[in-house]
C-alpha cells in the first residue's frame, strides 16, 4: 500500500518542484542581464511638443449672417443644434449674443480654432524616464496598490528596484508598466518613511547596456484620504445625449460597484451628499429623462433620505426645471441650486475643449421641512448668470458665481461672490473677482479652514486651462494656486475628504482628453503634495466626471435609488416662496 502511495505522489510533488526550479533558473538568467555596471540614463527636461492644428479651412468661408460669426466664433456647416430637454436654450443664447455681438472684440472663429486649448504634451523622451509616480509624491495610507510607469525607446525589459530603510524588493518585467505586489505595498505601508524607486533596462538578448532612470522617492501621508469615492463616467465629448452611469469606489481595493445606471435614457448629474459621512443624511441629484413617453415633468431634481431608504422626485415653483450645482447647507434642512437655468453647447467640439454655457441662470434655495423653493434676492438679477452656489461653513452665507448674461461661454468670466444666505447685496470675494479669469465651483473644506475653487481663461465647463486655487474660508484672501496642478491641462472637479486632508479632483493631464482621478494631500499650512492617480488596471475610453469623497459605502443599492427618482414616479410639488 506504501509504494502504491509513493507512485501516485511522486509525481504530484516532482512536477511542482521541477515547475519552481525551471522559473527559478529563468529569473536568475534575467536578473543576470542587469548585472554589473549600469549607465545613469540623464534625461534633461524634455520640450513640449508644438500644439494640435486643425483643418480651418470650412470655417474661413463663413459670413456675417449669425451671431456666431458676429462673435467670431461660428458653428460648422451642416451640422444640427443638440437640444436639451426642459433646457433647449439656443434660440435665446443666440439672440442674447446677438445683442452683445456690437460690443464683442477679439479673435476670428480660425484664430480661435488654432489654440483651442491649452493642453500640451512633451516630447517622447530618448532614454529611460519614470514618468509615474512624480518624485515627491504623497500616497493615501490606505489607497490600493500603484503602479509605476516609464517611457524607454530603446530596451525591451526592465527591473523595477524599491527601497525603504534597510529593505530592498526586485522584480523583473517586460512591460513598461508595473504593479507593486500587495505584499510588498503593505509592507512598505509598514517600514513608513521615505521610499524610493528605480527602473533598469536593458535587451533581452543582451546586445545592449543597461540603463538605470532617475530615482524616483515618496511617502505615505500621516492621514487617510476617505475610503470611498463616487463619480460618473462620461466619453467626451459632452453632450445633452449623453448618458452616464454612477459608480462608487472602494480606494483600498480595485472595486468599483455600479451605483446608479442611467438605463441609457437618463442624465444623472450633479450628486451632492448632505453628509460626509455618506451612510448617513440625503442625497439630491439632478435627472434629465431623454427617452420617450407622455410625462410632463421630464427634468426635475431627485431627493433620496439615505437614513428612511426614500426618495423623491421635486416639481420646483418654476417655470424652468433644470437645476444643477446644488449645495446642502450645513445642517442638511436646505439645499442651494442654480435654478432657471439654460444649458447649450456650442460648435466647434474639439477633443480637448468645448464650448458649453448658459443664457440663464439664478441662484435658488430649497427648504425641505417647509417644502418651499424660492429665488434668492441679490442672486437672481435678469442680466447676470448666478451659478454654483456654496454654503459658509456656519450656514450664514453663500458664495456663488457671477457673470454677465448673453457672452459666449469663452468670454465669461465668473466672479466669486458671497451673500447672506436670506439674500441681500453680494459682495466679491478679494482675489477671486475681477481678475481678469473666471472663477468657479467653490468647496469649502469640511473642517472650515479652506476654500478651494477653480480658474481658467474663460467659462466653467471643460476648460483645458483650469486651475484649482485655495484660500482661508474667512475669504480674505490672497488665493494660492495649489501645487498639484499642472500648467499643461486641466485640474478641475474635486471634493475635500471629511478629513479636511484630501481633495480628489478630476485630471487631464495624462493625455489631454480623458479624465482621470488624482489625490493629493493638503499639509496643515493648506499647501498641497505632488498627485497620485487612482490606480485602475483597465481604463475605460471616458472620463470620471464630478468625483464625491465619502468615508462610507452609502448604503444605496442601484435598484431603490432608480425607483425613488425614476420619471414615471410621482412628483412632490414645492411651494414658492
Amino acid at each position: 500500500m506504501r509504494r502504491k502511495v509513493l507512485v501516485l505522489v511522486g509525481p504530484v510533488v516532482v512536477v511542482p518542484l521541477g515547475i519552481f526550479l525551471l522559473h527559478h533558473s529563468r529569473t536568475r538568467k534575467l536578473e543576470e542581464l542587469f548585472s554589473g555596471p549600469a549607465r545613469a540614463a540623464q534625461v534633461s527636461k524634455l520640450p513640449y511638443l508644438p500644439g494640435y492644428r486643425y483643418d480651418l479651412r470650412a470655417y474661413e468661408r463663413y459670413t456675417q449672417e449669425r451671431s456666431y460669426e458676429a462673435l467670431g466664433i461660428p458653428s460648422p456647416p451642416r451640422i444640427e443644434p443638440l437640444s436639451w430637454p426642459g433646457g433647449a436654450a439656443r434660440e435665446e443664447f443666440e439672440a442674447m449674443m446677438r445683442r452683445r455681438a456690437e460690443a464683442v472684440t477679439g479673435a476670428t472663429a480660425v484664430l480661435r480654432l488654432r489654440s483651442p486649448s491649452v493642453y500640451r504634451e512633451r516630447r517622447p523622451s530618448p532614454l529611460l524616464r519614470i514618468t509615474y509616480p512624480p518624485d515627491g509624491a504623497v500616497f493615501p495610507p490606505n489607497l490600493c496598490t500603484p503602479e509605476v510607469e516609464w517611457e524607454d525607446p530603446l530596451d525591451d525589459i526592465w527591473q523595477v528596484k524599491v527601497g525603504a530603510g534597510e529593505r530592498e524588493w526586485t522584480f523583473v518585467t517586460h512591460r513598461r508598466r508595473w504593479w507593486f505586489p500587495e505584499e510588498v505595498w503593505e509592507e512598505l505601508k509598514r517600514v513608513g518613511g521615505e521610499i524610493w524607486g528605480e527602473v533598469r533596462g536593458t535587451r533581452k538578448d543582451g546586445s545592449g547596456p543597461v540603463y538605470v532612470s532617475g530615482r524616483v522617492h515618496f511617502s505615505f501621508a500621516p492621514y487617510p484620504a476617505d475610503d470611498f469615492v463616487v463619480y460618473r463616467i462620461v466619453s467626451p465629448p459632452f453632450n445633452p445625449k449623453k448618458a452616464p452611469d454612477m459608480f462608487v469606489r472602494d480606494i483600498r481595493s480595485f472595486k468599483e460597484e455600479l451605483f446608479l445606471s442611467a438605463r441609457r435614457k437618463y442624465c444623472f448629474n450633479c450628486h451632492t451628499f448632505s453628509s460626509k459621512r455618506g451612510d448617513e443624511g440625503k442625497l439630491a441629484l439632478q435627472v434629465r429623462y431623454m427617452a420617450g413617453g407622455d410625462y410632463d415633468l421630464r427634468v426635475y431634481l431627485g431627493i433620496y433620505d439615505i437614513s428612511s431608504r426614500k426618495g423623491w422626485k421635486v416639481r420646483l415653483p418654476f417655470s424652468i426645471q433644470m437645476s444643477t450645482f446644488v449645495s446642502w447647507s450645513p445642517d442638511g434642512e436646505k439645499l442651494a441650486f442654480s435654478a432657471n437655468q439654460q444649458l447649450v453647447t456650442l460648435h466647434p467640439v474639439v477633443f480637448e475643449t468645448q464650448f458649453a454655457g448658459e443664457p440663464t441662470s439664478d441662484i435658488a434655495i430649497y427648504d425641505l421641512p417647509e417644502n418651499k423653493a424660492y429665488l434668492l434676492p441679490g442672486a437672481s438679477e435678469p442680466d447676470l448668470l448666478e451659478i454654483y452656489p456654496r454654503w459658509t461653513p456656519n450656514g450664514d452665507s453663500l458664495v456663488f458665481c457671477s457673470a454677465p448674461a448673453g457672452l459666449h461661454p469663452a468670454q465669461v468670466k465668473y466672479d466669486l461672490m458671497v451673500i447672506p444666505f436670506e439674500g441681500g447685496e453680494p459682495r466679491p470675494v478679494p482675489g477671486a473677482s475681477l481678475n481678469g479669469r473666471s472663477n468657479y465651483y467653490p468647496r469649502f473644506s469640511p473642517d472650515g479652514r479652506w476654500l478651494s475653487f477653480c480658474t481658467s481663461d474663460g467659462g466653467s465647463l471643460i476648460k483645458s486651462s483650469s486651475d484649482i486655487y485655495i484660500m482661508r474660508s474667512d475669504l480674505k484672501g490672497p488665493p494660492r494656486r495649489l501645487e498639484s496642478n499642472v500648467d499643461y491641462a486641466a485640474d478641475s472637479w474635486h471634493s475635500w475628504s471629511s478629513n479636511s486632508r484630501w481633495l480628489v479632483f478630476a485630471s487631464k493631464r495624462d493625455d489631454g482628453i480623458y479624465a482621470r482621478l488624482y489625490f493629493t494631500y493638503i499639509d496643515e499650512e493648506g499647501h498641497a503634495h505632488p498627485a497620485v492617480r487612482l490606480p485602475v488596471k483597465e481604463l475605460p475610453p471616458a472620463s470620471y466626471n464630478i468625483p464625491e469623497f465619502v468615508a462610507h459605502r452609502p448604503p444605496i443599492t442601484d435598484g431603490n435609488l432608480y425607483k425613488a427618482v425614476r420619471v414615471e414616479g410621482p412628483a412632490l410639488s414645492v411651494q414658492g416662496g
